[in-house]
């Protein structure tokens, strides 16, 4: 940006650190070491900017590698650097880009090849932004119509020295979120109300699930709201006025880990007081009964709702949830089901996904389809993507919604009917693994239950004070848990390393704290682990001798015997039982390896006793296996140093190795290592090979070993370097292996728990118009002939008219018989006064009996006419006929120009077809096929023809 008598550069700088597993705060440490060590940024500080932007971004990556490379920001360079780029573009996103692959195909045959090394979604933002720079658009310009390019629920940042001093922010769906804090001098902007609250309390939050919102934030500007640039995606604008500003009600204190030596031990201990906290304005005392009953406010349950429960026109309820909370809807869902009885109204927990991908009710008249549903969705965060699609999806078909959720100005809480916080609504947890927020989710579904069965007249109102009383002394209850952390702390060191095979089980109430407590032991120690009901035990090897967590607690006594009698055949083939029981209980002991022993409770409140019990186990069971990564880092440190030491002092490495000191420290290394070793204190996830490595490469480097054989073992000649090189891999795989962080979990394990996002997939354009226009339901063509039409339909400009034609006397497999006629229904457009050979001649015949019996879409040019026809076979709607061809839509179409279709569109619309053209132009005289070849023939010649005929036409063209 040259000014008159002055010259302005650009300057970035992008820290970035990746790793599968680290503890918490690990990136931040890390990048604010590199800022800090950054001699270059320290000078450049010294000078006075003209403009300054900011952006860091931490996430768990959906697509791609954990690498270097695919951290964000992204940005605009190019493979190929001749190309070069209009300016810097650095992006960041949250949520993917669905699309991703056909954008990158599309870049690819455009200009170059993206960097083998980088295989992220993000990078096509950059990319496709530059796309549209290229072509003379404004930075503006170029971002908006980049961002209306991507499928799928995102939110992305970007800013650019095109544009210095500006940040540019899209969200489009409903699955992130993206908040501007309004500071007095400044803009924040961040994912979470978190990352603002410490600088403002003042916020706005972008709407991106109607037409997608952008906002541009201006450094420049006058400031507040009237300072904010915001407009849709289809470049609708949008006036952000004071009405839309919102104050939040949490802060930086909401997260405080306090005196813990870890969040999660912080999550577990609060976890009474949460579910008090959970309580709170959600019952009351009746002095003229003298009992407790539930106190929910028209915000929290509407009265609508209530009403509807009272004239028993909810027939259905849904506790839906994703990992943690959708196990929390399993008890919530046993809770109702338990408290109305036989109520006609059928209630089960879904997960998320499960209810958006498999049972949303679509009628005839969707927005009143689901009417009679109500659909509770549980989610500690608010912001789980499954759950708050569904949720938009039932929603559109009229189904009733409620919340129980733990954070206040969440995406969820703006998108249901009403809304039950958990604890105080501003109770975080911080670790990943969801502790606290289960037993406050199971509270709060209770207390609904409960409240429901008063207003259903399911329960009296003494049975309701009952249950309440109970829920009142869990806090209690819990602490006396708590207070055997000492107890459960051994059972775990002593058990955690030394079995292999884990599984958790349970019955009635109790398969939830089953479920539960696998879900932490898989996040928390990184292990595969089933669960089950304890009397199907055929899903347990029990041939493996497995350590078996049985959840026994506040079962009913005409099941517990049945318990006991399945943990003796545990313990009679080896395996390892864990019991978690009532006090008083004394039956397992003489068959469990440990039995914990908790308050008494009513059998559907169980799974939070003996939950509790769970995750304190799980926690000092991953704690017990960090040792042994422990172990291994300080070794490994402490003879880093001394190589440290010995180079510093100008020793080379063939020197270090025979120092006195170094094989000393090996050797001492060693001897511990092998007596850990021989007493099993490493478990099998570590690995056979690594341990037999680590165990040669110490004899090596102690010099135990003739070094001539090092090349029969690791394959490469045994000089220092090889040897030592060696023994650091090994050793960091070990630690990498066993590290178990706590308050972070592998990559993987949040992608595992929280799922995938849902997309409702919307088939509209030329050709499904005329099939409506037609009466053939899209359910009325099969899923294959479907995506085929949505394919095709890229390629075509028009429908100039259309003959639909009805199929009958087929038999009931759907094969042509002698009696199978067929007969016009109905001409339109440029066919209306069109006479069809089968007004003359009923027979089935031609292309018309193919595609009965073959069952595919044609596409290609009448026989006779020579007309460019799409064909579409559908199936009958009468449940009696299934699957059978009962009409075919011819339509007379006209296809676009070449230029107006991408190659990527032509591609997906020829099918097998362009497999055939490709294929036939490689055995034509040895030429090598490229994809630009379809770009020299005119679609309608491409669709029109035959494959022959099109391989004819693409060889005289490259000739």
């Amino acid at each position: 940006m040259p000014k008159i008598g002055s010259h302005f550069v650009t300057i970035s700088f992008a820290y970035k650190f990746a790793a599968e597993i680290g503890a918490l705060g690990d990136n931040v440490s890390f990048i604010r070491s590199q800022i800090k060590n950054d001699s270059m940024l320290q000078h450049l500080s010294n000078y006075h900017f003209a403009a300054n932007s900011i952006s860091a971004h931490t996430r768990w990556a959906s697509v791609g590698d954990i690498t270097i490379a695919n951290c964000h920001p992204q940005d605009n360079t190019p493979t190929d650097r001749e190309l070069g780029s209009t300016g810097i573009i650095h992006v960041c996103l949250n949520g993917d880009i669905d699309n991703y692959l056909e954008l990158k195909t599309e870049y690819e045959a455009r200009y170059d090849q993206i960097h083998k090394d980088i295989n992220t979604d993000t990078k096509l933002i950059p990319l496709q932004i530059e796309h549209y720079l290229k072509q003379n658009n404004t930075i503006e310009e170029a971002f908006r119509l980049a961002v209306n390019d991507f499928e799928g629920s995102h939110a992305i940042s970007m800013h650019s020295n095109l544009a210095p001093g500006k940040l540019f922010l899209a969200q489009k769906g409903s699955g992130q979120a993206i908040f501007v804090g309004i500071a007095k001098d400044h803009y924040i902007a961040a994912s979470e109300l978190y990352g603002i609250v410490e600088q403002t309390p003042v916020y706005i939050k972008l709407n991106g699930e109607d037409k997608g919102q952008i906002v541009i934030l201006d450094q420049n500007s006058s400031g507040g709201v009237s300072g904010i640039h915001s407009f849709c995606y289809d470049n609708t604008p949008i006036t952000i006025l004071d009405s839309h500003v919102l104050t939040s009600q949490i802060t930086s204190r909401d997260i405080d880990r306090q005196n813990f030596p870890h969040y999660f031990l912080k999550e577990i201990c609060e976890s009474p007081n949460s579910v008090k906290k959970t309580l709170e304005n959600k019952i009351r005392f009746l002095n003229e009964s003298n009992l407790f009953t539930t106190n929910l406010s028209k915000t929290m349950l509407p009265k609508t709702i209530e009403g509807e429960f009272k004239n028993k026109r909810i027939k259905k309820v849904y506790f839906i949830g994703q990992g943690t909370a959708g196990i929390a809807a399993q008890g919530c869902a046993d809770l109702l089901n338990y408290y109305l009885g036989d109520k006609d109204i059928d209630i089960r927990a879904l997960k998320s996904s499960e209810l958006s991908g498999f049972n949303i009710v679509e009628g005839k008249n969707k927005k009143k389809s689901m009417t009679n549903i109500l659909v509770v969705a549980i989610s500690q965060s608010g912001t789980t993507t499954d759950t708050n699609r569904t949720i938009d999806m039932v929603k559109a078909c009229g189904a009733k919604t409620l919340a129980i959720v733990n954070r206040r100005d969440s995406d969820l809480t703006f998108k249901t009917d009403g809304v039950l916080y958990t604890s105080s609504g501003r109770d975080i947890e911080m670790s990943v693994a969801s502790t606290k927020a289960f037993y406050s989710q199971i509270t709060a579904g209770a207390i609904l239950g409960l409240h429901i069965a008063g207003i259903t007249q399911s329960r009296s109102s003494e049975f309701i004070a009952e249950q309440i009383n109970e829920i009142m002394s869990l806090p209690d209850k819990m602490q006396t848990i708590l207070g055997m952390k000492d107890q459960i702390k051994d059972s775990a060191f002593r058990l955690a390393v030394s079995k292999d095979y884990w599984a958790t089980v349970g019955s009635g109430s109790n398969k939830t704290s089953a479920d539960e407590i696998r879900i932490k032991l898989s996040e928390l120690c990184y292990k595969t682990i089933s669960s089950d009901f304890i009397e199907d035990k055929k899903h347990i090897d029990l041939s493996s001798e497995p350590l078996i967590i049985i959840c026994a607690a506040g079962t009913r006594e005409s099941v517990l015997g049945d318990i006991i009698k399945d943990t003796a055949i545990f313990h009679a083939h080896k395996a390892t039982p864990v019991v978690i029981t009532t006090i008083g209980e004394d039956r397992f002991d003489i068959y469990a390896r440990d039995v914990f022993k908790i308050p008494e409770t009513k059998e559907h409140f169980a799974p939070i006793l003996n939950t509790l019990v769970g995750h304190i186990w799980g926690y000092y069971a991953a704690l017990a296996i960090n040792e042994g990564s422990k172990f291994m880092f300080k070794g490994r440190n402490e003879i880093k140093d001394l190589l440290d030491e010995y180079s510093g002092m100008g020793h080379d490495v063939y020197e270090i190795l025979l120092e006195k000191r170094f094989r000393e420290a090996i050797a001492q290394f060693y001897n511990i290592f092998s007596k850990k070793r021989r007493q099993g204190a490493f478990p099998a996830v570590m690995g056979l090979d690594t341990v037999a490595n680590i165990t040669l490469l110490l004899k090596y480097l102690s010099g135990r070993l003739p070094v001539s054989d090092f090349e029969i073992d690791f394959g490469v000649k045994g000089t220092p370097s090889n040897m030592i090189n060696a023994f650091f891999d090994n050793i960091g795989h070990a630690i990498n292996t066993l590290a178990r962080p706590v308050d972070a979990i592998k990559h993987q394990a949040k992608t595992v728990t929280v799922g995938t996002s849902r997309i409702s997939e919307k088939f509209e354009g030329i050709i499904f118009d005329a099939l409506a226009a037609n009466n053939i339901q899209l359910s009325q063509i099969t899923n294959k002939n479907v995506l085929v039409i949505k394919n095709l339909q890229e390629v075509i400009s028009k429908v100039k008219g259309a003959f639909l034609y009805r199929i009958s006397g087929l038999s009931l497999l759907g094969e042509v018989t002698a009696e199978t006629k067929i007969k016009i229904e109905n001409k339109t457009g440029a066919l209306k006064d069109d006479t069809s050979r089968v007004e003359t001649d009923p027979r089935l015949k031609g292309t018309k009996n193919i595609i009965v019996r073959e069952g595919n879409v044609y596409i290609g040019k009448g026989r006779k006419d020579n007309k460019n026809i799409l064909v579409i076979p559908g199936i009958s709607s009468n449940p009696a006929t299934p699957n059978i061809i009962e009409y075919i839509l011819s339509l007379n179409i006209s296809f676009n120009t070449s230029s107006e279709v991408s190659l990527l569109k032509k591609i997906k619309a020829l099918g097998g077809k362009y497999n055939r053209l490709k294929d036939w132009i490689l055995e034509s005289d040895n030429i090598l096929w490229d994809d630009k070849y379809l770009n020299l023939i005119e679609v309608e010649t491409l669709f029109g023809d035959t494959a022959e005929k099109v391989v004819e036409k693409i060889i005289e063209k490259i000739k």
